[in-house]
């Protein structure tokens, strides 16, 4: 009987040191410009559209820019991974041992049209050597709720408005059609686009044991 409860005794204390080096108490900030994403972080669409809810962003190969991607949804592209830190979004991948690395390119706004004082931007990831020339830092997570769930922003001035749109794509159909992920801005009233939708951009990130201590750290599902 004592061999047993002792047995019982290490069990629990060996699944408590085990929860312990992978998941902490967090108090989540409202904002983050930077977490210890060592898992990689996958951002989802919030989209009212059910063919398009909650699907994952995907890294599309820009055709026009050597090295370039653009955000959006097919049938066949990766699956967008990303580190975050001090404001930028860094595209990430796996090699053969499942362990993520670091692509290179990372995320721009590149001003795409302007109709009736809205500004369109194609989201994009590039090397910023190449293209915008520097590291747009200026990207942040918005949200803390208790389960980690975050909406993604971009810094603007006060009193502009701005979003994402998920719209049809009209280039580069040769593989087949797929939406491009658009941001936009405005001041006043926003304009219409055909063939585009209103989204929210969103992600989980997770508490973790990072250097001994709790701290945010990449979460993928």
């Amino acid at each position: 009987m004592k061999s047993l409860i002792l047995s019982s005794l290490v069990l629990l204390a060996a699944s408590a040191v085990a929860a312990q080096s992978s998941t902490c108490p967090f108090n989540y900030p409202v904002n983050l410009n930077a977490t210890q994403s060592s898992n990689g972080l996958i951002f989802t669409i919030a989209s009212t559209n059910p063919v398009t809810n909650n699907r994952a962003l995907q890294l599309r190969t820009n055709p026009f820019l050597d090295g370039g991607f653009f955000v959006g949804l097919d049938a066949s592209s990766s699956v967008l991974l990303s580190n975050f830190a001090d404001g930028g979004l860094k595209s990430q991948a796996r090699n053969l041992f499942n362990q993520l690395y670091d692509l290179g390119p990372t995320a721009y706004l590149n001003l795409r049209d302007e109709t009736n004082g809205t500004d369109r931007y194609t989201v994009g990831f590039a090397n910023a050597s190449t293209w915008p020339g520097q590291v747009d830092a200026e990207w942040y997570l918005s949200g803390g709720a208790p389960d980690g769930n975050y909406d993604l922003f971009h810094q603007e001035p006060i009193g502009i408005v701005h979003g994402f749109l998920l719209c049809v794509a009209d280039h580069d159909l040769d593989p087949g059609p797929w939406y491009q992920l658009f941001y936009y801005t405005y001041s006043q009233i926003p304009a219409d686009f055909p063939e585009c939708e209103s989204i929210g951009i969103r992600t989980t990130v997770g508490a973790t044991i990072y250097n001994g201590e709790c701290e945010i750290g990449g979460f993928v599902a």
